[in-house]
């Protein structure tokens, strides 16, 4: 179980922006009007680093926390609070889910944090749960019980030393003051203008810079209900988002919509802490979101399966075309749900293997399954991508790390109009009917988060990962290639060609690739294969791509490194 009230204090400190200065603050924000880093450059900090995507603000708030003495969780929870107000709750949410692997360093432990959606106790029949493309139809419906706030709460008790509502001081701040808004931004309410509109909370909330006109780029955005829920939740803890009165509130709003939301289904809501899954890669060991979630057990199956296939001897993806088309045969099966493709399941069958989660993350499973690997998938109903996210990864002085994704799990805002406290309520049921129907009322949804750290020999950490994105195993799987097997530095693996994953399983031996990527006898080769190469252009690659964030450990040098790039959605700091 969860504490959800406010953590003991340590000590105290002022993370406030006021405190950083008005010219620090000039340069975050005109950082934030781009939505990559303007130049490449890689970090190396003897005691702290932090990176984390889309929000050079919130970077700056993490590193603020470590330099004032916090813990990585505490700098990841000051950095996912800041990543919501700076993003308008639009791609992620208080109201959202959240997913933690956590090295502790004094215990030299990891340990996984799942606070996924929660389903709702009255919702009895998920499959007539309508689809985005029907905002008008029960929008309340759409709805999940939100785990973030909690999850929040319990990293922070368990691995946090500033006082709790200290982390909150970024965002309540940037709520309070106003961000000016990017162009990026702009384009975000120019597209999703009708389902904001569809309630007067939704359209309050839209004209909370202007009240005649749409957010335009250059306007000052000041959320003035999200400030005062923020300090509410900063002074009385997230009980007051589970319970106290925006729970009530949400309640009130997704029944009015009709939903099935009941204040049982929030106050009942829990965490669930529990061991990582681990498996050995390239000599390390990997430690990978637990039981309850079906992310860590697709990246151990991918690596598994790309160690049985002996990927990581060879040479570079980029530079070896074979290496290439074992990762994409990899990636589209793990991809795989065996039970909706008949060929897997009954090849599996035939070789005695049961295909559960459980088995498809092992060793043997992964040898056993080679032969299965260029079956013809026959049409089926291809994956759900994972919606938009934030990823984040500190690393500390004492040498704890925490990596973490947090996320609306849908598209900007979604679809319902509700908003209750200055906080968007995403529709994240609307595209999971069928799993949800596999759940009992209540029951926690499965999610494919999969923030992972890798340890060395003297169970230390080396490397910590957190991707988001439809291709987040994908760039998860070749950056563990690039920094453990090719022993590559992380400018050169986060620079390498992105990797995006080919859901329709019904294009066999078919390649997506970023089409200035590779060069003409690299494709060739590749064609020389049997492989099928389909050029995406950059607005289809920024569509498909994962986006990820890496640091890496030198205990040699007690060094912390980690890396921005221009191509890239992270920033990065350190200390």
């Amino acid at each position: 179980m969860c504490a959800l009230a406010i953590g003991s204090t340590a000590f105290s400190a002022d993370l406030s922006p006021e405190k950083w200065g008005a010219q620090e603050r000039a340069r975050v924000e005109a950082l934030a009007q781009l939505p990559v880093p303007p130049a490449a450059r890689t970090i190396e900090a003897p005691s702290g680093v932090v990176s984390a995507t889309m929000s050079p603000i919130a970077v700056r708030a993490g590193l603020e926390a470590l330099q004032q003495g916090g813990t990585a969780a505490d700098a990841a929870g000051t950095i996912a609070l800041t990543q919501i107000a700076t993003a308008l709750g639009s791609y992620v949410s208080y109201a959202g889910a959240l997913q933690l692997t956590y090295y502790e360093a004094k215990t030299h432990r990891v340990y996984a944090l799942n606070a996924g959606w929660n389903s709702y106790l009255g919702e009895t029949d998920p499959k007539t749960i309508a689809t985005a493309d029907q905002p008008d139809a029960a929008p309340g419906r759409k709805t999940l019980v939100p785990g973030f706030m909690a999850g929040l709460a319990a990293m922070h008790g368990r691995f946090g030393v500033l006082r709790f509502g200290e982390l909150f001081a970024p965002a309540i701040w940037y709520a309070k003051n106003g961000l000016t808004l990017s162009p990026v931004q702009a384009g975000f309410f120019a597209a999703r203008q009708s389902y904001l509109a569809r309630t007067a909370e939704g359209r309050a909330f839209m004209h909370q810079a202007s009240p005649d006109h749409l957010p335009a780029a250059g306007d000052r955005f000041v959320q003035t209900a999200l400030a005062k829920t923020l300090r509410a939740v900063a002074t009385q803890g997230a009980d007051y988002m589970y319970g106290g009165e925006w729970g009530q509130a949400f309640v009130a709003a997704v029944q009015g919509a009709g939903g099935n939301a009941s204040l049982d289904d929030l106050k009942r809501y829990r965490p669930i802490w529990e061991e990582p899954l681990s498996t050995t890669f390239c000599g390390y060991t990997i430690r990978a979101p637990g039981a309850s979630t079906e992310g860590g057990y697709q990246i151990l199956q991918t690596l598994n399966l790309l160690e049985a296939l002996k990927t990581p001897a060879r040479r570079p993806y980029w530079q070896e075309p074979q290496t290439l088309v074992d990762l994409a045969r990899v990636l589209q099966f793990s991809a795989a749900d065996p039970a909706m493709h008949p060929a897997i399941a009954g090849a599996g069958a035939a070789a005695g293997l049961t295909l559960t989660l459980q088995e498809r993350a092992t060793k043997p499973y992964a040898s056993a399954a080679l032969p299965l690997l260029d079956l013809v998938f026959k049409p089926g109903q291809a994956p759900e991508a994972p919606k938009h996210s934030d990823a984040i990864v500190v690393v500390d002085r004492w040498g704890n790390v925490a990596a973490l994704v947090h996320t609306i799990n849908t598209v900007l805002w979604g679809s319902t109009g509700l908003v209750v406290g200055g906080v968007p309520l995403s529709d994240a049921a609307c595209f999971q009917q069928a799993r949800l129907a596999a759940l009992k009322p209540g029951d926690r949804v499965p999610n494919e988060m999969a923030p992972l750290i890798a340890l060395a020999a003297d169970g230390k950490p080396v490397v910590a990962i957190a991707c988001v994105g439809a291709s987040l195993i994908p760039e998860t799987a070749r950056l563990l290639l690039s920094t453990l097997a090719h022993q590559g530095d992380l400018t050169a693996a986060m620079a390498a060609p992105p990797l995006l994953l080919n859901v329709n399983f019904t294009q066999r031996a078919t390649v997506h690739l970023p089409a200035s990527g590779y060069d003409a006898d690299f494709l060739k080769n590749l064609r020389d294969l049997g492989v099928t190469v389909e050029s995406k252009s950059q607005q289809e690659v920024w569509t498909l791509k994962g986006t990820a964030v890496i640091a890496a450990i030198d205990g040699v040098k007690s060094a912390r490194r980690t890396v921005e790039l221009p191509t890239v959605f992270s920033f990065a700091a350190g200390y």
